[in-house]
């Protein structure tokens, strides 16, 4: 009797300890979990500043045609450009530094990992917010100073300085002609009061054509659409890019920091 009693008492130890240590053993895959998912992040990060990397030196070398139209505005695309392209090689770099901290389970790491992205969140928001208040003005002025450098700067087709090339270019690829109103845009303008025409050879349908001969305006000669509709698209579509980049390296940052902070935490019970 003593023994089967000694027997069901051993029989019951092995399942109070399970019982006990379960717990300990549901923290434990969590942390693994929180593990990867700082790792995932990470790399989510790192692959988001190379693409805002990327888009950096698209605005730079790329869109270079655009940007010269730009007129005097277009130092303030060149100083974009760098912007974008520092921040991304930053994230990218941030990215490696979270990644490697979560899997070497590396406390300094994490920490300045978590006050790199505090500090880049904090800046994107405030940028967001600086870009939603201020939409309008930088859309006048682009538009300004667009117009005015085919007003003033654009000396023709056959010109080779960068903001005649960067419209001839405009103007023969995307079959487009002026900024707002096809010809009416180089009545009183530097191209007109040099040559006495009212367009540009670049500006007609057919390049080839002797009827296009810049004084004569018959419908169907030179393109009825103008090129701001040409270069808003453009721009819009980059901006659903940038803009959809800079949403996603948000919230990714938002749900690094939440975690690296569990994760820092968790390594200095465990060490501590």
């Amino acid at each position: 009797m003593l023994t089967c009693m000694y027997g069901f008492g051993r029989l019951n130890q092995p399942v109070h300890d399970i019982t006990a240590l379960s717990p300990m053993s549901r923290l434990h895959h969590l942390y693994g979990l929180l593990r990867y998912l700082m790792m995932l992040l990470s790399g989510i990060i790192f692959v988001s500043g190379l693409v805002l990397f990327g888009l950096g030196v698209w605005i730079r070398y790329g869109a270079a045609t655009f940007v010269q139209v730009m007129g005097s505005f277009s130092a303030q695309l060149v100083t974009i450009s760098y912007v974008c392209m520092c921040l991304g090689a930053i994230l990218s770099l941030l990215g490696f530094i979270g990644c490697y901290g979560a899997w070497s389970e590396n406390r300094c790491l994490i920490l300045l990992y978590f006050f790199i992205v505090s500090m880049m969140f904090t800046a994107e928001v405030t940028g967001v917010i600086f870009i939603l208040v201020y939409k309008d003005l930088v859309e006048v002025m682009i538009r300004g100073a667009s117009k005015d450098s085919l007003r003033m700067s654009y000396m023709g087709p056959t010109a080779s300085d960068p903001i005649s090339t960067a419209w001839n270019t405009i103007m023969v690829h995307y079959k487009c002609c002026g900024f707002d109103n096809s010809t009416e845009d180089f009545k009183n303008s530097v191209f007109s009061a040099n040559t006495g025409l009212l367009y540009p050879k670049t500006c007609c349908v057919d390049l080839t054509s002797t009827a296009c001969d810049g004084l004569d305006t018959t419908q169907g000669l030179i393109h009825p659409k103008s090129c701001i509709t040409k270069l808003i698209n453009v721009i819009r579509d980059q901006s659903v890019i940038f803009g959809s980049t800079a949403s996603g390296i948000c919230v990714m940052e938002l749900a690094s920091m939440m975690v690296s902070v569990v994760l820092f935490v968790r390594l200095g019970n465990t060490y501590y």
